[in-house]
């Protein structure tokens, strides 16, 4: 009966966790379909776990040192299998921008519970990263304490943040995909992590310039101070209508940084070898389309850069990638003209 018992605790942890991957992030719930199904739990569960830290990181009107406590707690029981969760939850209740981020804040438990029943290999891959995004997460958040608000010095900086945030997730999955494929040759086992990197970065800085006007109306700013200053705006004046142009200048430069990080996400999808890797193409393609059209929306949109509107893509667009990744991933060259004109995705959607 005890055994049983705790069966069933399980069933329900993970039917939590599955439930609420789509009340989170609808895209991440769709991509994650493509994957074996050994392989979903633990990326579902990594990624909710990042979003318990994201959660920390975010969250207004704590003060600094409660924030820190939290991402201290938060890293103390992802390193103790056997500590108790009853704090975590405890603290993170409450936590959370909408109702399912405050859902899964709510019930951490529910989360540690399965990450604490994978195989060690896989606790370990997932423990190390998400390790380095909270360590990364709380320097951050500290330093924006000592400062007063959240500002960026320049690219160098913005690219050190982005790797704690981002950075680390290309690596975390590279590391759990890996696991399904033993036979990778070394060559592209090389490739790959070379590439990981890059992945994460990209899909965050098109976050970044997608998400300005939200951003600032929470206090925060990513663009790097020094590009702003350099064309005469400064932090909170970068929605005046007066200084649009010179801001989407800042947004034009990094949106070419962001494509010379997504030329090569486009290199790590391709080096996942087939037939085994293509679950993974797929994964990662989604995301990767949603990334290219997103930027022309940002580039092309009034609503850039306007206070109370972000640019969006609509769901014909999202229903589009996903077809065309669908259809694409099992061949290279049918994965290049697709990934050639992101704006026909928005023209043609």
């Amino acid at each position: 009966m005890i055994e049983r018992s705790r069966d069933h605790g399980r069933w329900d942890d993970s039917m939590f966790c599955a439930g609420i991957l789509p009340q989170v992030s609808r895209t991440f719930a769709l991509s994650i379909e493509a994957l074996p199904m050994g392989l979903r739990e633990p990326i579902r569960v990594a990624y909710l776990l990042c979003r318990i830290v994201d959660s920390i990181e975010d969250e207004p009107g704590i003060s600094s040192a409660r924030r820190d406590g939290l991402f201290q707690l938060f890293e103390r029981t992802l390193l103790d299998d056997r500590g108790s969760l009853a704090e975590l939850e405890s603290s993170c209740r409450g936590l959370g921008a909408n109702e399912g981020e405050r859902t899964l804040c709510g019930k951490t438990g529910a989360v540690f519970r399965v990450f604490r029943a994978f195989p060690v290999s896989t606790r370990d891959a997932i423990r190390e990263h998400v390790l380095d995004m909270t360590l990364g997460m709380r320097m951050y958040s500290q330093r924006a304490a000592a400062k007063g608000r959240f500002l960026l010095r320049d690219m160098g900086d913005l690219g050190r943040y982005c790797y704690y945030v981002a950075g680390t997730v290309g690596e975390l999955l590279t590391d759990l995909f890996e696991m399904t494929t033993p036979d990778l040759p070394d060559s592209s086992r090389m490739a790959l992590r070379e590439r990981a990197v890059s992945f994460g970065l990209g899909l965050q800085l098109v976050n970044i310039v997608k998400d300005v006007a939200s951003d600032l109306e929470r206090g925060v700013v990513y663009l790097p101070l020094d590009l702003l200053r350099g064309r005469g705006v400064e932090p909170d004046a970068i929605l005046m209508p007066e200084h649009r142009d010179a801001a989407m200048e800042v947004i034009r430069e990094l949106s070419r940084v962001a494509r010379r990080h997504l030329e090569r996400a486009k290199e790590y999808v391709r080096h996942w070898p087939l037939p085994q890797g293509k679950p993974v193409r797929l994964f990662c393609t989604v995301p990767l389309l949603l990334a290219l059209a997103t930027l022309e929306e940002v580039e092309r949109s009034p609503d850039t850069l306007r206070s109370g509107r972000n640019p969006r893509i609509s769901r014909k667009v999202v229903g589009r990638c996903l077809s065309l990744a669908t259809s694409a991933v099992g061949d290279d060259h049918a994965l290049d003209v697709i990934f050639q004109e992101p704006a026909s995705l928005l023209s043609r959607a």
